[in-house]
């Protein structure tokens, strides 16, 4: 009978809206974004301080943005970072540069792809090294 299938439909209808309905308003990948933020300490001159933010869509593969830590001036902002390789220890190495003159390197010291909050980051700018911290942002 023609109106049996149309109540079944009916019924059925429902749970598949509501079943999109619950998907369209669950936690979406960006409430896992993270920002690690550490400093390079120079002895002959002003600190520079680092923030690169790390996302589940292109982890570290993004800017790292490098300040003046006295002024908070911009100094420089590297070239999109790219994963290079794991190092011996398994902790992931991604590699890039500023205006393609100085070299940065960043190694993710957590072992996993994805940094917990509080896991470590060694940053470095043209072979000046720093330590930062991954949080929530």
């Amino acid at each position: 009978m023609p109106w049996k299938k149309a109540l079944q439909f009916v019924a059925i209808a429902p749970a598949i809206v509501g079943i999109s309905t619950i998907a369209m308003f669950s936690p979406t990948a960006s409430a896992a974004d993270l920002v690690c933020r550490g400093t390079i300490h120079r002895a002959n001159a002003d600190n520079i301080v680092f923030t690169v933010p790390w996302s589940p869509n292109t982890g570290f593969e993004q800017e790292v943005e490098f300040r003046n830590e006295r002024t908070g001036a911009g100094i420089s902002r590297s070239s999109r970072l790219r994963f290079d390789r794991p190092n011996d220890q398994g902790q992931r190495i991604y590699r890039g540069d500023v205006a393609g003159m100085a070299d940065v390197t960043l190694i993710n010291l957590s072992g996993f792809v994805q940094p917990p909050p509080g896991g470590q980051i060694s940053v470095n700018l043209d072979g000046q090294w720093g330590r930062g911290t991954c949080s929530n942002r």
